[in-house]
């Protein structure tokens, strides 16, 4: 046996880091100078998706020359002059097996109809519409305005309701006591009185009053966030009241 190669595989530098280059991948790995080629070969495969029997694997230098090709898969990777922070270029020998994702002729990809995108309501586009942010800054877009018109007319003041700003946030109910335009922001708000002291005012905006309430359980929303329906008021206190 070859001890110098043993001293190499097996002494304090017995793993070398090495930069894996291909096609479509380009990463930083730590590999056992122990690893027979075809043990790496297969390490590789998941690392650029490209098969064992495919791999024409080429030791290059910190200054991308080539030093060696890697060509025998019984052999050790210690066996070749391999150092640390050297690159590891793997080709594929068949490259019609393989898709070129950085090529996007060759990716499939899903595309959606720009009327059917905007019609979505989970979509940025559709978010950045009801927060008027970007392109829909307030004043700059018709069809956000509108669209908060459409959904604040079918909202009928006196109406028991529930409001969730966000998805699975707590439900909130109370009784709409406002809806319509506004001084302090353009488009459609509604006004909402909960039934606990969960809100921002009490139906008044810098002076301006919209509605009558008790301090602290008035809100504005925008109408998308507003449920109406059968809502009574909780009573907070009754289960605990049922088991004393």
């Amino acid at each position: 046996m070859d001890h110098s190669i043993l001293n190499v595989v097996t002494g304090s530098s017995a793993v070398v880091t090495l930069f894996v280059e291909s096609q479509n991948s380009s990463s930083e790995r730590r590999f056992q100078k122990s690893l027979t080629i075809n043990e790496l070969k297969v390490r590789l495969e998941a690392i650029v998706g490209i098969r064992p029997s495919d791999q024409q694997l080429t030791l290059m230098d910190a200054g991308s020359k080539p030093v060696c090709e890697i060509n025998d898969d019984t052999r050790m990777l210690g066996f070749y002059p391999v150092k640390d922070l050297m690159t590891l270029s793997v080709k594929n020998t068949s490259p019609s097996t393989q898709i070129n994702f950085n090529d996007e002729s060759q990716v499939e990809k899903y595309v959606m109809d720009d009327d059917q995108y905007d019609r979505r309501r989970d979509t940025v586009r559709a978010f950045k519409r009801r927060h008027r942010m970007g392109r829909f800054a307030d004043g700059a877009s018709e069809m956000s305005l509108d669209e908060d018109k459409d959904l604040a007319l079918k909202i009928q003041v006196g109406s028991r309701c529930e409001v969730a700003l966000s998805e699975g946030e707590f439900r909130k109910r109370g009784t709409v006591r406002f809806v319509g335009e506004t001084a302090f922001r353009p488009g459609y708000w509604v006004g909402v009185e909960y039934d606990e002291p969960m809100g921002k005012n009490d139906g008044s905006v810098d002076g301006t009053r919209y509605f009558q309430c008790a301090a602290g359980h008035g809100s504005f929303v925008r109408p998308d966030k507003v449920t109406t329906g059968d809502f009574p008021e909780e009573d907070l206190f009754g289960s605990d009241l049922e088991e004393m």
